[in-house]
């Protein structure tokens, strides 16, 4: 993805402690959920594990669902894909970095018990996942499906974005959270494959429209 504009902080004092203190939350709070688990976990095992005050967190977050989907999605916020080339290469750098940072326990345990939570709880937890989390995700895929059709690689028309995304990121979380670890080999694999199909759909309906012989 694009690399964001980092914001001016020299105008801002005491802006630095302010993020080093939100970075020691986020961290917190996700080892707490991979550990306890969403019904288990609490401001107070948080704000203990961060050394913060429990007034800390609720100045930021109303409420630990809010907390816990944020100290996740903050991870993914992480990732900035430059411009590989192709499709494939775009979309195998964001999906295995997605990949590398679920290898992480702390991480990777923490999404397994928000998606555990979402099953249980889809109107409530379940939305503020899709909304804050799965949209991060499938920016991923989102942008690398943009970059190739600014390069005539696919047409828009071809491709559904939103269906894309589930798969990859249904694959991978799949891999991470019930079949073992989702290593480079995996990711190669599921991202050649979709990008096959994605060229074949090209030139099957390049034939079809008499651009190819």
């Amino acid at each position: 993805m694009t690399p964001r504009p980092r914001p001016d902080l020299s105008r801002r004092p005491g802006r630095p402690r302010e993020e080093a203190t939100e970075q020691a939350i986020t961290a917190a709070a996700r080892q707490v959920l991979a550990d306890k688990g969403v019904a288990r976990m609490s401001m107070e095992h948080v704000a203990a594990k961060a050394g913060v005050a429990k007034s800390t967190l609720y100045r930021r977050w109303p409420s630990k669902i809010e907390l816990a989907v944020h100290a996740v999605a903050a991870t993914f916020d992480e990732i900035e894909i430059e411009d590989n080339g192709s499709l494939e290469a775009d979309m195998r750098a964001g999906i295995g970095e997605a990949a590398r940072l679920l290898r992480d326990p702390s991480t990777g345990g923490a999404y397994a018990a928000l998606l555990a939570e979402s099953a249980r709880d889809p109107d409530g937890v379940g939305q503020q996942v899709r909304a804050s989390l799965s949209t991060r995700l499938h920016a991923l895929v989102a942008t690398s499906v943009e970059r190739a059709i600014d390069r005539g690689e696919i047409r828009q028309d071809m491709i559904d974005v939103d269906l894309l995304a589930d798969v990859v990121v249904g694959s991978v979380m799949h891999r991470a959270l019930a079949t073992g670890v989702p290593d480079e080999e995996f990711i190669d694999g599921l991202i050649a494959l979709l990008a096959d199909v994605a060229y074949a759909r090209l030139r099957r309906e390049q034939r079809e429209a008499g651009e190819l012989i």
